[in-house]
């Protein structure tokens, strides 16, 4: 379902952030990213969910498939009309809304599917 192939991510044209980086996530699998500060957790999610280019980051080596399609050369509005998108820990873009309702917000740029409550 996701496929990161050997990536290398660089920030700024020279700090060389992950190198060699490569997971499978299968259908229905869950994964933890585990590592402690600076071992390149967040970037990891970043370039799956096309958010290195604000900032001054960029996939510079290897390929980010999901379904089979790569996905490291879109932006991150198509990504996440792909269904993948990124949550920021602590980030209360919508503090007003229940959680439900911020659910319903994250879900409605996705694609209507059928069963989707």
């Amino acid at each position: 379902m996701l496929t990161l192939n050997n990536i290398e991510v660089i920030y700024n044209d020279v700090i060389l952030v992950l190198k060699g980086m490569s997971m499978q996530v299968a259908e229905g699998q869950i994964v933890a990213l585990l590592g402690s500060n600076g071992a390149g957790k967040t970037t990891t999610l970043k370039a799956v969910s096309g958010l290195l280019k604000p900032e001054d980051g960029a996939v510079t080596d290897g390929s980010i498939e999901f379904l089979g399609e790569r996905i490291d050369t879109r932006d991150a509005a198509d990504i996440v009309r792909r269904g993948i998108f990124q949550v920021m820990e602590g980030r209360r873009v919508f503090p007003h809304l229940t959680v439900e309702e911020n659910l319903v917000a994250g879900v409605h740029a996705a694609r209507p599917a059928p069963g989707r409550a």
